[in-house]
């Protein structure tokens, strides 16, 4: 008689232990769901901007495009920026960049490559390349660019801050490792 009540106890039990396995399942679907909704619909972050800096003057960007061309050296040709020619922007592409960059939370590389002033800054930020942050702040002036700028000169990093495959930089996140 052990025999019989044997599988009618081990039914209960199985379905309980599925049950559980379903439980788990859904929970962490839907926390997948949840953070991928996050992920998609950057918040925005509150930056004040001096109104200055939505007052670029391009022929002060022409100025400084032509004397560092002069003063280069001739004979050779001059070397490949890591970033994109800045005086080629109008103050409509700049003042895009600048509006991403204070709006924005979360950075995505995909929105960034979009806008011409901000196109290789997502890439310049995930490597920490200081030189190359610098460069889009001198014309941006932006206040998260400044804040990252002074945090990777007082303390330097190397590598990626985001993994191969993510292509958001959660900015206040990006500020703390610092």
């Amino acid at each position: 008689m052990t025999n019989a009540s044997s599988p009618q106890k081990l039914l209960p039990l199985l379905l309980k232990a599925g049950g559980l396995v379903v439980a788990i399942l859904a929970g962490f679907m839907l926390g997948v769901m949840v953070g991928d909704k996050n992920r998609r619909s950057p918040g925005p972050v509150s930056v004040d901007l001096p109104e200055e800096t939505l007052a670029l003057d391009s022929a002060s960007l022409f100025v400084s495009a032509v004397s560092d061309t002069l003063a280069s050296d001739v004979s050779e040709p001059p070397a490949e920026p890591e970033t994109q020619a800045f005086s080629s922007f109008s103050k409509k592409e700049i003042s895009a960049g600048v509006e991403y960059l204070a709006t924005h939370n979360r950075w995505n590389r995909d929105e960034m490559e979009k806008i011409p002033a901000l196109s290789g800054l997502w890439d310049a930020v995930n490597t920490y390349a200081l030189d190359d942050i610098r460069a889009y702040n001198d014309i941006l002036s932006s206040t998260p660019l400044t804040a990252i700028v002074e945090s990777l000169e007082q303390n330097p990093k190397k590598g990626y801050y985001a993994p191969r495959g993510d292509n958001v930089i959660t900015l206040s996140t990006y500020i703390k490792r610092f």
